[in-house]
């Protein structure tokens, strides 16, 4: 990992967690924050479960937990956040977590959540790891989440790459980040 990229998620994560504390818990939206370093995308998405499956709590049926496992395949497909084509990126890596939902509901390994969750108000967090073959030629990265999840109505996008930082809010309208 480069110094930049240490420093850019350090940075994201500083805001990020400075943004967490003065914003509050809202349905439909979500956070993503985005570091470029070369030939590596890394995003951190955290989003209101409410935004993604329509709940907050662990599933109590086999309908629910089957929403929750089709999200969680959505999210590891690769297919909702697209590079630029001619950079040629894949997804190397997708991390999923909960505090109230089981990790082999989103395809993870590891202890089921301990206890009830604090609150009514749950989220999941997700870490992409995208590797380019030719990353000069990234200019961007589509967020198609709006097509899948339909109560998702903002993302807000933070953005450490190869122009500096930037701020973007996503709709399903105006999707792209650029830089």
């Amino acid at each position: 990992m480069t110094t930049f990229l240490r420093i850019a998620i350090c940075t994201l994560l500083l805001v990020a967690m400075a943004s967490h504390a003065a914003s509050a818990h809202t349905h439909g939206d979500a956070r993503l924050d985005v570091a470029v370093d070369g030939p590596t995308i890394t995003l951190k998405l955290e989003s209101p479960l409410d935004s993604l499956v329509g709940f907050e709590r662990a599933p109590k049926n086999d309908a629910e937990r089957a929403r929750v496992r089709e999200m969680a395949q959505a999210l590891r497909s690769g297919e909702l956040f697209v590079p630029t084509a001619a950079a040629r990126c894949r997804l190397e890596r997708a991390e999923l977590a909960s505090p109230v939902l089981a990790p082999e509901l989103l395809g993870e390994k590891g202890a089921a959540p301990a206890g009830k969750h604090g609150g009514e108000h749950a989220e999941i967090d997700g870490t992409f790891v995208y590797r380019c073959e030719d990353p000069k030629a990234l200019a961007g990265i589509d967020v198609m989440m709006f097509d899948k999840f339909k109560r998702l109505r903002r993302v807000e996008v933070q953005l450490a790459g190869p122009k500096g930082q930037s701020k973007q809010r996503l709709t399903a309208k105006s999707r792209q980040i650029r830089w």
